[in-house]
């Protein structure tokens, strides 16, 4: 599990090094896990899933030893434990994904704009907004109130 910052088509070193731990900035690995699971829910594709689960994995251990040496991470953790709140915006409604963007709510992926394929836009039509938990969704709402009402 987890990803080597260099490519195996570099020069070759007597070691692939994997940033691992989060300092000042987040490592590597934290920032794909977290990226891999927000996009896991935004498309539906279990393999983005898994490759996060990976670097979960791999370091498990010593996140349980150290765990202020792995802030961001922990974020992956949580994400991956607790699930994460899918909103999905329809039409033209930038009122709706102004309210969504203007809430402090990692555990939020939004989709909207341009429709996709996948499990998020199937049935999803009219200009409203739907808040959903993988891929299960509550009734649909139309304004600004009862979409922060949902995600409260």
């Amino acid at each position: 599990g987890g990803f080597f910052t260099i490519g195996d088509d570099a020069e070759p070193l007597v070691t692939r090094p994997k940033d691992v731990l989060d300092n000042a900035h987040p490592s590597a690995n934290s920032l794909a896990a977290v990226a891999l699971l927000r996009l896991a829910a935004l498309t539906g594709e279990g393999r983005y899933a898994e490759a996060a689960e990976g670097v979960l994995r791999l370091l498990g251990g010593l996140v349980a030893e150290h765990p202020t040496a792995f802030g961001h991470l922990l974020a992956a953790i949580d994400l991956s434990t607790s699930g994460i709140t899918e909103v999905v915006v329809t039409g033209d409604r930038p009122d709706l994904v102004e309210a969504v963007q203007g809430t402090h709510r990692p555990d939020v992926v939004l989709a909207w704009g341009e429709r996709r394929p996948g499990p998020l836009w199937d049935g999803r039509d009219g200009d409203q907004a739907w808040v959903c938990r993988d891929f299960a969704c509550r009734a649909p709402v139309g304004t600004v109130e009862a979409l922060l009402a949902e995600l409260s």
